[in-house]
């Protein structure tokens, strides 16, 4: 369980794995009359969207799991960013309901890379006062 909760990402495979899910429907005959104006709705008649944001969370989900532990945390925190920014506009210019499940499914990432962050990267001491004040020579 514990490498499907790689850096807090489960809930954000959850969605990944629904999208497709709700992407394949069509896909396999199975259809699904969807009321108008919902988010699956929107979906399965915006394809492009639904399996570029498929495709998008699964290569930040791949990055997240490769490489040192500081390139995850940076990964992490770059893919928290652009889900932010895709959240954003998919509330400003698309669909209102896609935006909170996208935050709230990377909030948990963006936590698990601050906190594994602080953990590799040691405080710094602060310099001595006099080292801030300007020389007198």
């Amino acid at each position: 369980m514990k490498h499907l909760n790689h850096m807090g990402s489960s809930v954000l495979l959850v969605l990944v794995v629904a999208l497709f899910i709700l992407l394949l429907l069509p896909l396999l005959g199975l259809p699904v009359d969807w009321t108008p104006k919902t988010t699956p709705y929107r979906l399965a008649n915006s394809p492009f969207i639904g399996w570029g944001l498929v495709v998008i969370l699964s290569a930040g989900l791949w990055l997240l799991r490769g490489g040192p532990a500081i390139a995850q945390c940076v990964s992490a925190l770059i893919l928290v960013g652009l889900v932010f920014g895709l959240a954003l506009v998919s509330g400003l210019f698309w669909d209102a309901f896609l935006s909170p499940v996208l935050v709230f499914s990377v909030l948990p990432v963006q936590a698990a890379a601050i906190a594994r962050l602080r953990a590799l990267v040691p405080p710094s001491a602060d310099p001595p006062p006099s080292a801030w004040a300007p020389s007198t020579r």
